[in-house]
C-alpha cells in the first residue's frame, strides 16, 4: 500500500506511543524487497571518489532506488537521511570533515585547547552546511512527495566537542571539568542555530520531523547522543553532560536518546531522572539480542520512558510478551513481503 495511503495510521500509532496511550500492538517498521520492484529505475552508480557521496544526485538516486525495491508495512514508511556523518557541525564550526574513506566520515581535530571553543562560531556560509541545503532542497524537489526527509545527523554536543579536541578530552574531562563544561554549553548554543536553520527550510516542505533513526512526530523530536559517555564514569557524565541533554529536551515537543553500545549502561539512571525525554534507542553489540539487556530495558519502560531498537524476526515474539507494547517500537527488516505481513499478523496474535 502507498505510503500517502497509510500515513493517517501511522501518524496515529505514534501519536499513541509518543504518549504511551493503550494500543493493540508495538509501533513496527517494517521493511522488505519488494516482490516486484521497478527494475527501470537504476542503482546509484559506482563512486569513483568517495566524496561523491554527499552530492545531491547521488542522494536523489539512492532514494529513487530504495522507493523501486523496498515494500514498508505497519508503521514501516520511505524516508531518507540527508547523511554527511555523524558530527556535521564540527565541519560547521572551524573543523572538517574526511570523506576519503567509503562509507565512513572522519573529523579531525582543530583545536589545541578545550577552552578555545568558547570562540567558535557557526557558519551556515562556509564549506559544509551550504552543500547539506543544497541536499536537502533536491531531495524535497525530487522525491519529496513521497518519501518523508529526515534531519541531518547535526551530531551530539559532547561529542562536537570532543571531536575539536580530540583524545585530550578525556584529561580534560577528569582535571578541567568546568573548562569542558562551557564548551559544551556553548556547543548547545551552536547546535541550535543550526538546528533551526535545516528545520525552517524541512517545515516549508513537510509538516512532521524525523530522524535518521524512523521516529515520526507532528511535534519537534530528535535523537540527542552523548557517545563520549561511554569511556567516562557516570559521576563525569552528570557533571559535565547532563545539563546539556535537559536543556535539549526543553525544546523538543518528544526527547529521543542514542544509547550506543557496552559501557553507556551505566548513565541510564541519570537519563531517566530527565523531564522531557520520551524514548530511548537501545544499540546492544554487534550481533547481540536487544532481549541480552531485557531487565535494563523494562526498568526504563517502568520509569515511564519507551524503548525501540532493532529486531530479528525471531526475537518479535518474546519483546512482544517481555515488555509493555504502549513504550516499544520495533525496527525490523523482513527478507520477503510475506514474511513482513506474516509476522505483523503474528504480532497482532502474541498481544492479544
Amino acid at each position: 500500500m502507498q505510503f500517502v495511503q497509510r500515513y493517517p495510521e501511522i501518524m496515529a500509532r505514534f501519536d499513541r506511543f509518543w504518549n504511551g496511550r493503550e494500543t493493540d500492538r508495538p509501533v513496527l517498521y517494517l521493511s522488505a524487497p519488494k516482490d516486484n520492484p521497478d527494475r527501470s529505475i537504476p542503482a546509484p552508480p559506482s563512486l569513483e571518489d568517495a566524496t561523491q557521496r554527499v552530492l545531491p544526485e547521488y542522494f536523489v538516486a539512492r532514494a529513487r532506488h530504495e522507493l523501486a525495491t523496498t515494500a514498508y508495512f505497519a508503521e514501516g514508511f520511505p524516508h531518507v537521511f540527508p547523511n554527511f556523518g555523524p558530527l556535521l557541525l564540527h565541519g560547521c564550526i572551524g573543523g572538517d570533515l574526511d570523506l576519503s574513506h567509503s562509507g565512513t566520515t572522519w573529523f579531525p581535530p582543530f583545536l589545541s585547547e578545550v577552552t578555545q571553543f568558547t570562540s567558535l562560531r557557526f557558519d551556515r556560509t562556509g564549506k559544509w552546511w551550504p552543500r547539506l541545503l543544497r541536499v536537502v532542497e533536491a531531495l524535497f524537489q525530487e522525491v519529496g512527495d513521497e518519501m518523508l526527509i529526515s534531519c541531518t545527523d547535526i551530531g551530539g554536543v559532547g561529542d562536537v566537542v570532543a571531536s575539536s579536541v580530540g583524545r585530550q578530552i578525556l584529561l580534560d574531562i577528569a582535571e578541567r571539568p568546568e573548562a569542558v563544561k562551557a564548551a559544551v554549553e556553548h556547543c548547545r548554543t551552536l547546535w541550535l542555530e543550526a538546528y533551526e536553520d535545516l528545520q525552517r527550510l524541512i517545515s516549508q516542505h513537510q509538516d512532521v520531523t524525523t530522524v535518521w533513526w524512523p521516529f515520526v512526530s507532528r511535534g519537534r523530536v530528535h535523537m540527542t547522543e552523548c557517545d563520549i559517555s561511554a569511556l567516562i564514569s557516570p559521576r563525569a557524565f552528570k557533571r559535565v553532560f547532563l545539563g546539556d541533554l535537559a536543556a535539549m529536551y526543553r525544546r523538543l515537543d518528544h526527547g529521543a536518546y542514542h544509547l550506543d553500545g557496552p559501557g553507556t549502561e551505566c548513565h541510564v539512571p541519570a537519563l531517566l531522572e530527565q523531564p522531557g525525554l520520551h524514548c530511548i534507542q537501545w544499540v546492544p553489540g554487534p550481533g547481540v539480542s536487544a532481549l541480552a539487556h531485557a531487565a535494563m530495558l523494562r526498568r526504563i519502560q517502568e520509569a515511564g520512558v519507551s524503548i525501540t531498537c532493532s529486531a530479528a524476526v525471531p526475537d518479535v515474539e518474546e519483546m512482544c510478551r517481555v515488555f509493555d507494547k504502549r513504550r516499544l517500537f520495533l525496527r525490523v527488516g523482513c527478507q520477503s513481503e510475506a514474511e513482513a505481513k506474516q509476522l505483523l499478523d503474528n504480532v497482532l496474535r502474541w498481544c492479544a
